[in-house]
């Protein structure tokens, strides 16, 4: 007998994976990888999906027990799910999908191409489609966009000893904890949980133990609000209507998902960074979101510098001291710029590691990537600064002063490269010895910050401008 599947240290579960993937001989590979994911629960699989290459992935997917595939898909991170996607044909995916839970299933089809949407769905039993297909209708951030179809319905008329032989043909739905009471015309009219019904007599009619007045959501409504009523009330599912009909329920599960899809994406935008924890994400796209939030610092700074530049300099000393003062003036602007580097780094650190977006095991890879990022970063904000400021003393009394303008603005990516350095290490460096980043990576890389960006951009700056001869 096969033996049942088991949890997995995600850091030990990827090491033994990584170990196994090495391995040369292919047939030798595949019989150990196997072996392996028959002992692993499906959930853990899906965790470690992201660290392994694309090829890695699909080599891992083909050999996962077939009746793991629905949880592993669904459950592994957005990146892996697309490519996984793009990788099967519509045969096998409609088999998979055939498995899921419907509300599951509608998710996983809204990824593909429309044409791809059609083929898959033609896969399907002509039920199931017909579900999937009504729920695609909803926005996928809409009570109607989560929620399930697969509920139990009964009439308010029915006994209880009626119920319970109708539930025995209707045990494998997905919401089974509750049973919906609805008229004739499908509206809703009241509920009743399982323990309810086993407490009732078995002849006593439904509506006399049902509960009438219930918490709902409009189909449209938006899913925090969904959310939010679950959390307010302890409730473990939500009816959706449309117009008093039922159309769906909204469970646990997906509640839950939502609650911490919107404190992801309040946090994360509360640093200026994407809605979602971007670990997956290619490493331009992750720049490209940050770096024009990181654009507004510096249009303060240049007010700051252009303030400080031209307070107590009379045009005579201007040539000879204005670089000294530029640089000086530009000191704020380089703390600024690298304090919001650091902490947009520290916060997805310490979210993407709280949540397991961002494995235990993978420092390594996660800081090459943030390097990455920060010189991506380094270089946009640092061009943009030097173009302004070389257009700036262009017309200015500094005109003569070639070598500025790039003193500044590579001593500024200097000062962005270090602060998203220390913003990947410092919260890995904490969780390793085991403080709470949270509470320590926020003040310490503000502080580290000041006065490491400080003094690597007066120093880069001026070894700028003595090599190209400004100073």
């Amino acid at each position: 007998m096969t033996p049942e599947p088991r949890s997995f240290d995600p850091g030990q579960l990827i090491e033994r994976l990584d170990g196994i993937l090495s391995e040369a001989d292919g047939s030798v590979r595949h019989a150990r990888l196997a072996e392996l994911l028959e002992e692993v629960r499906a959930e853990d699989v899906a965790e470690c999906l992201a660290h392994f290459t694309p090829e890695q992935k699909l080599e891992i997917f083909d050999l996962i027990p077939e009746e793991q595939l629905p949880e592993v898909i669904d459950e592994t991170d957005v990146e892996s799910t697309r490519e996984i996607l793009a990788h099967l044909d519509p045969v096998r995916l409609g088999s998979i999908i055939e498995r899921m839970p419907v509300d599951e299933a509608t998710d996983l089809v809204a990824e593909l191409e429309e044409e791809a949407q059609e083929a898959v769905l033609g896969q399907l039993e002509p039920e199931t489609a017909g579900e999937v297909r009504k729920l695609m209708v909803h926005h996928p951030e809409s009570a109607g966009g989560i929620m399930t179809s697969d509920f139990i319905t009964v009439r308010p008329e029915r006994t209880a000893d009626e119920v319970l032989e109708h539930l025995q043909g209707t045990i494998d739905s997905e919401v089974v904890s509750y049973v919906y009471v609805t008229d004739p015309k499908e509206r809703l009219v009241g509920c009743f949980s399982i323990r309810e019904l086993l407490k009732a007599a078995p002849t006593e009619a439904v509506e006399s133990f049902m509960t009438r007045e219930l918490i709902r959501a409009e189909v449209d409504e938006d899913q925090e609000k969904v959310a939010t009523l679950a959390r307010k009330y302890n409730l473990h599912s939500i009816p959706v209507v449309q117009g008093g009909v039922l159309v769906g329920v909204a469970t646990i599960d997906d509640i839950l998902d939502v609650l911490a899809e919107e404190a992801d994406e309040d946090i994360y935008r509360l640093a200026g960074t994407a809605a979602s924890h971007p670990a997956q994400q290619r490493v331009w796209r992750r720049a490209a979101v940050r770096i024009p939030w990181l654009l507004m610092p510096v249009v303060s700074g240049f007010i700051i510098a252009g303030m400080h530049a031209r307070s107590g300099v009379d045009p005579e000393s201007a040539r000879a001291v204005g670089e000294v003062l530029t640089l000086a003036a530009f000191i704020p602007l380089v703390m600024g710029i690298s304090g919001a580097v650091g902490t947009q780094t520290a916060i997805m650190m310490v979210r993407g590691m709280a949540t397991g977006d961002i494995e235990k095991g993978r420092g390594g890879k996660v800081f090459a990537q943030e390097l990455w990022i920060g010189l991506l970063i380094a270089v946009a904000i640092g061009g943009a600064v030097t173009g302004v400021l070389s257009l700036l003393l262009g017309i200015g009394a500094l005109s003569g002063a070639t070598a500025l303008a790039p003193a500044v603005g590579l001593g500024l990516a200097g000062g962005i490269i270090l602060a998203s350095i220390f913003g990947t290490l410092f919260p890995i460096g904490c969780t390793a010895i085991g403080l709470d980043p949270a509470l320590v990576a926020g003040p310490f890389i503000t502080s580290l910050n000041d006065v490491v960006a400080a003094a690597t951009y007066l120093g880069v700056a001026r070894l700028v401008l003595t090599t190209l001869g400004g100073a």
